[in-house]
């Protein structure tokens, strides 16, 4: 609404005006206390005036309503510490006293990462027995028995021949999309896919194209250019196509059209990378994601990705 914006804009407007009266004053009058904005000794000031004028006259008079310090494990709720501050929120000073909270910041989806439970009687039983980790990657350290049992457990859950697990989420993405497609393939992103896709796009070689965010229309639009006009400079045919979009979008809140895509897979022959980072374990009657969700058999996907950081309160991705 216009009001609103105009209020806002006016809000804005005053805590700014106001800042650099507030700076203007202060250096003719209080000199030293506002030295750090001004030329010492022939050394430039650490910071510049303007540019910190934000950080300095806006966000300090909120700054307690965020980085709020906590307590405990993360799970559906949370122990808040409380704080006070002399000045202004520069300094904070503890109370000694916390508060439970609704946690709403969290992808503890099936509520895995508690302190106390089957799944923290079943991590402080592994790692007593086998210990935390093996301090290596595989490729230093080889691949073990526990990395075939959960790589097994994944691909049983998923209903896929086969799965590979990463030690990091993000590294999952960034890491497998450059093995999947180089030089010569087509790879067609969703415009809003997760920044560990984009980084893998980038780092495959692969000719990257981007689509409308869950746009099914547009994503044929893209699809039929492409093919039609083959590889840059020779119009070859491309070696490999590879789509790759998300199963749950969780910045935006919605989901892909996976039918859709998999009824353009039909057509185009092209190979679908569906990442399940969030969907896994929150969509579908048993948990299982997006396929699960729409009644889709998992074979129709070629690359089933997701995390353990999620539902299942773990780490890696597979």
């Amino acid at each position: 609404p216009l009001f609103t914006l105009l209020t806002t804009y006016l809000s804005y407007a005053i805590l700014i005006l106001t800042g650099h009266i507030r700076d203007f004053f202060g250096i003719l009058l209080n000199p030293t206390y506002y030295a750090f904005l001004s030329e010492q000794k022939g050394y430039a000031p650490i910071i510049s005036q303007f540019e910190s004028l934000y950080t300095r006259r806006l966000y300090y008079r909120i700054r307690d309503c965020f980085s709020r310090p906590v307590t405990g494990v993360p799970g559906r709720t949370i122990a808040v510490l409380h704080r006070t501050s002399p000045d202004y929120n520069h300094t904070y000073q503890y109370t000694g006293q916390s508060k439970t909270v609704l946690n709403l910041s969290s992808y503890n989806y099936l509520g895995f990462a508690q302190a106390k439970g089957h799944c923290a009687d079943a991590v402080e039983y592994r790692v007593s027995a086998i210990g935390n980790a093996y301090a290596s990657s595989r490729m230093d350290a080889g691949t073990s028995a526990l990395h075939r049992e959960v790589e097994s457990c994944a691909a049983g859950f998923l209903g896929t021949e086969d799965a590979m697990v990463v030690s990091m989420g993000y590294a999952t993405n960034s890491t497998t999309l450059p093995a999947l497609v180089g030089k010569g393939s087509l790879l067609i992103s969703d415009e809003l896919n997760h920044a560990s896709l984009v980084a893998g796009a980038r780092l495959s070689g692969a000719v990257i194209r981007v689509f409308k965010h869950n746009d099914v229309k547009d994503l044929e639009r893209v699809l039929r250019n492409c093919i039609a006009e083959g590889q840059l400079r020779t119009h070859r045919p491309w070696r490999k196509i590879l789509v790759v979009v998300e199963g749950l979008y969780s910045m935006e809140g919605d989901f892909c059209d996976l039918p859709g895509i998999v009824a353009l897979k039909d057509k185009y022959k092209f190979y679908l990378y569906l990442d399940e980072a969030h969907s896994i374990g929150a969509m579908g009657p048993s948990g299982r994601g997006m396929c699960d969700y729409f009644g889709i058999p998992p074979s129709k996907v070629d690359i089933l990705m997701g995390t353990f950081t999620k539902s299942f309160g773990a780490a890696g991705g597979y």
